[in-house]
């Protein structure tokens, strides 16, 4: 969207909102906070490296950077770049678990009452799992193929 002249403005539940901007005018990294971590330390660190946080929802953080500044890539060690993927990987199969139990609830209501509307749950929360499992297999990749680099 950068490249097309839009710049984010916000982040909220899956929903992105842009601005008019030149086009490239800014470089864009999305980052899992550490939930042990002080985030006044690391905000102050990325205002002092000239990077903007656009956006914050949850432990995500969007950010971006003036592209006329140079590259702007958040983790450079490829230990550091694999301990991201590995964090991200448990916040996505913590996710995982807690969808599974809810889909073997939503299988049993199902089963017993025979309503429409719990098979329509049930369906999608199967979905739902898809995506969560599809996340976590992706990390999984991109952690063997950092490790091979390494």
């Amino acid at each position: 969207m950068s490249s097309d002249g839009w710049a984010l403005n916000n982040f909220f539940l899956g929903v992105y909102t842009f601005v008019p901007s030149e086009p490239g005018e800014y470089i864009y990294q999305i980052d899992l906070l550490d939930e042990h971590g002080d985030k006044k330390d690391f905000f102050a660190f990325l205002e002092d490296s000239g990077v903007e946080v656009v956006s914050q929802w949850y432990r995500w953080i969007y950010l971006r950077k003036k592209a006329e500044e140079g590259s702007f890539e958040m983790y450079t060690d490829i230990d550091l770049k694999i301990n991201q993927y590995k964090r991200i990987k448990n916040l996505f199969q913590a996710f995982l678990i807690l969808e599974v139990i809810c889909f073997l609830i939503e299988i049993y209501a199902a089963l017993t009452t025979r309503k429409p509307l719990f098979w329509f749950f049930t369906i999608l929360i199967g979905i739902i799992i898809l995506a969560f499992l599809r996340m976590v297999w992706k990390c999984d990749w991109k952690i063997e193929q950092l490790e091979q680099e390494k």
